[in-house]
């Protein structure tokens, strides 16, 4: 689910099933890792080969579901307890064109309306590793988002002057290490533009669907969002899951313990139960999906930040989707707030959900990686027989 912060669908294998992280947290913890990390690296099983069989616990999704957590579809009726936000829809067709260009080319400011992709002719030159900087061996492709750009221009003014971007479904949260302060946060136009074109999120949001296929999903109209910038504070935001609009579970989104979370469980959990009844249950349509909410200490007020359906693609966080899957069909069980652990490592296997998408796709390979460990390996051994 695109929160402020972010959600991982690497399909990675979650830690902590069955877990009571209120007793012994630190060892169980350790201990589930360790034995999916022996059973990954022995071959036995992958987190590709885990992800299939957690997704034979669910129904296939609806059109109906997935439209029901797009932006448009539910920000009209809860827009009273959601950042204010900005839908620009329809968007022109050269602005969509411009997005799914290869290539980033960003003006030199706001102003200039004016995006250029260089498409160079293979034949043109006898080196593609040319010196030359002259640009009139490649064609040059003009895109023209006048209109787009003036429109951002003035809901950027609208919204306070700082933004954050998301389209239908998705948020650029795995291109935010290419802004200077690695957040989504937007000044400008050009801010904007850098992180869509940057992000897989948005290219998946355009070209292959969310969560079902293209051809299940049809043909939806893109639309770019523009959020007011709150300047979030990662602890306090929090992932909460519904089954047959019941609200069962509730996550901690950020992989880092805080004290002070520890002291606020009851209230945390109370005041997210009483912000489900009042605001969200009878206004949102689905039976079972997942929403995300942040709590503002400043204000002592509760926000929605975003919706995604009840699926193996969502990230689970601190649960397990078999856990929320036996809990829900038991009908019984509310499996309350998991706050992040004391003692536990936020990195390896809690590293940052998008580091993979700072590197070149061939260096994130498990052949890639296995292939550096065989030669580390093999180094080893020729320092020792000397």
């Amino acid at each position: 689910m695109p929160g402020i912060h972010g959600d991982n669908h690497t399909g990675q294998p979650k830690p902590l099933a069955g877990v009571n992280l209120d007793e012994d947290a630190r060892a169980a913890l350790a201990d589930i890792v360790a034995q999916t990390q022996s059973l990954e690296v022995a071959g036995e099983i992958s987190a590709s080969e885990l992800e299939e069989d957690v997704s034979l616990l669910f129904a296939p999704l609806t059109k109906e579901e997935v439209c029901n957590c797009m932006f448009s579809s539910w920000y009209p009726n809860l827009h009273r307890v959601s950042f204010k936000s900005e839908i620009i829809k329809p968007l022109e067709q050269g602005f969509i064109d411009y997005l799914l260009s290869d290539g980033i080319a960003l003006p030199d400011d706001s102003e200039f309306a004016q995006y250029h992709a260089k498409i160079e002719d293979p034949e043109s030159s006898d080196s593609e590793w040319s010196d030359s900087g002259d640009d009139d061996g490649g064609a040059r492709v003009t895109i023209d988002i006048a209109s787009t750009d003036s429109d951002v221009c003035r809901r950027i003014e609208r919204l306070g002057g700082k933004v954050f971007p998301r389209m239908n479904w998705s948020a650029p949260k795995d291109a935010s290490w290419m802004s200077v302060d690695n957040t989504l946060r937007c000044r400008k136009p050009s801010d904007i533009y850098i992180l869509l074109k940057s992000s897989d999120r948005i290219s998946g949001d355009l070209l292959s669907g969310r969560y079902i296929c293209k051809e299940l999903l049809g043909d939806i109209e893109p639309e770019l969002v523009l959020r007011q910038w709150c300047n979030p504070v990662p602890a306090m935001e929090f992932r909460c899951f519904v089954k047959d609009k019941e609200l069962i579970a509730i996550s901690q989104i950020d992989y880092q313990h805080y004290e002070f979370l520890e002291e606020m469980r009851d209230e945390i959990e109370t005041k997210l139960h009483t912000f489900f009844d009042e605001h969200i249950c009878d206004n949102f349509p689905s039976d079972n999906y997942c929403f995300d909410a942040y709590i503002a200490q400043t204000v002592d007020r509760v926000y929605v930040v975003d919706f995604e359906p009840w699926t193996h693609s969502v990230d689970s966080c601190l649960f397990e989707w078999r856990e929320l899957v036996g809990a829900a069909n038991s009908g019984n069980e509310d499996l309350g707030l998991r706050l992040f652990p004391k003692g536990v490592s936020s990195l390896g296997h809690f590293s940052n959900k998008y580091t993979k998408n700072r590197f070149p796709v061939e260096a994130t390979r498990a052949e890639f990686q296995g292939s550096m460990a065989a030669l580390v390996e093999s180094v080893a051994a020729q320092m020792q027989s000397k």
